[in-house]
């Protein structure tokens, strides 16, 4: 085999690889994105005008 056919062999095998990679992080990603998006907090728990009670009269 000369050098280019190594070199492009080589090549395709580090792109195909690659592309594997993408492939397993999206398909790995999605349900835990679906299950994560069950559990999301109200909108009511994170407002900024919650006042604090005042303290009981004894």
């Amino acid at each position: 085999m000369s050098v280019v056919k190594v070199f492009g062999w080589i090549l395709g095998g580090l792109v195909l690889g690659v592309l594997t990679g993408f492939a397993g992080e999206l398909l790995r990603r999605q349900p835990a994105a679906k299950v994560q998006q069950r559990y999301v907090a109200p909108e009511a728990s994170e407002s900024t005008e919650i006042q604090t009670p005042a303290p009981a009269a004894t």
